[in-house]
């Protein structure tokens, strides 16, 4: 089977495989699988040259399948599945999963749409952590994939205001086919005056970072938040000791909320009925389907953000 290895900062390799023997559990042969933010800075920065190579396939969690043999399970040869894989290691061919791992999907449905499932479910378990949303004003740090995700559910939850804040153009283009209200490109404008000029001086009832990995962000949504109001995080920061404006978060009596741990019976099952639906549309993320041999060309350009990159996909 085919299997995708970090073997070096920047450098992924194809290598083949042994098929595993799934036994009793079911073996899932894989059709798609994505490439997600967080997966970017194992292949972009440098860890300890003792950490290479990573381990087959890892850092992928994206991905759907088709079950080849379902072993002991309820699932059928041939049934198109959702596979949340425990060990990270997606970009590999071939899987043995527990049934509890798996989700059914619909067969004859659009791939692509259906391999968001994952990350609307893992913004889902976040957006459902928050208070409710109704009638309140959201700004949402970052608009790639999972900020694009969280503009769209803030409006199904009936935000009033819903602003995407991002440098790159084509992607407040795309926050304003996903439901923002209004966005803000902070290299252009100062991001706390267009949302105090946009809340009328309030500023905002609910930030939302889904950008991360920077403490300068983290900061920006305690600014941007308003007194008694609510700060979730989702973007993963890669400082273990951030150096966070505690007096701003403290003296505003703001609340933080952090999220990175969907339920699999509860948010995935919600995420895949939501674009079934149509309540959300994920068609403005997808932005490149490539093969998945081409692995490497596409963590280059999600890396770089690279020909208006917004979510790539990889076909097995």
């Amino acid at each position: 089977m085919k299997s995708a290895r970090i073997v070096s900062p920047g450098k992924i390799k194809i290598v083949e495989e042994n098929t595993p023997e799934a036994g009793e559990r079911v073996l899932v042969r894989l059709k798609k699988a994505a490439i997600c933010g967080s997966d970017l800075p194992y292949f972009s920065k440098s860890y300890n040259p003792a950490s290479y190579p990573f381990p087959p396939g890892y850092p992928g969690h994206e991905c759907l399948g088709v079950v080849e043999s379902p072993g002991r399970s309820s699932y059928r040869a041939g049934d198109l599945v959702m596979y949340y894989p425990p060990g990270l290691d997606a970009f590999k061919e071939y899987h043995v999963a527990d049934q509890a791992r798996l989700q059914k999907l619909p067969a004859g449905g659009d791939l692509n749409i259906l391999l968001i499932t994952q990350l609307l479910g893992a913004v889902a378990h976040a957006a459902f952590r928050l208070d409710k949303p109704y009638n309140k004003s959201v700004v949402v740090m970052g608009a790639g994939p999972v900020g694009l995700l969280f503009v769209s559910l803030m409006k199904n939850f009936g935000a009033k205001l819903v602003v995407a804040v991002d440098p790159l153009r084509y992607r407040l283009e795309a926050a304003k086919k996903m439901g923002a209200d209004a966005v803000i490109d902070p290299s252009a404008s100062s991001v706390a005056e267009g949302v105090a000029e946009l809340t009328g001086g309030a500023l905002a009832d609910i930030v939302i970072d889904a950008y991360g990995q920077e403490t300068a962000v983290i900061n920006a949504c305690f600014d941007l938040a308003c007194h008694n109001g609510q700060v979730a995080f989702f973007g993963i920061c890669l400082e273990e000791s951030p150096g966070l404006n505690f007096n701003v978060f403290f003296r505003k009596e703001l609340r933080m909320v952090a999220s990175v741990g969907p339920d699999l019976a509860i948010d995935y099952p919600y995420a895949l009925d939501m674009i079934l639906k149509g309540a959300v549309d994920v068609t403005p993320l997808i932005t490149h389907v490539l093969p998945f041999e081409k692995i490497q060309e596409g963590f280059n350009v999600c890396a770089g953000r690279a020909d208006k990159v917004i979510k790539l996909i990889l076909d097995f």
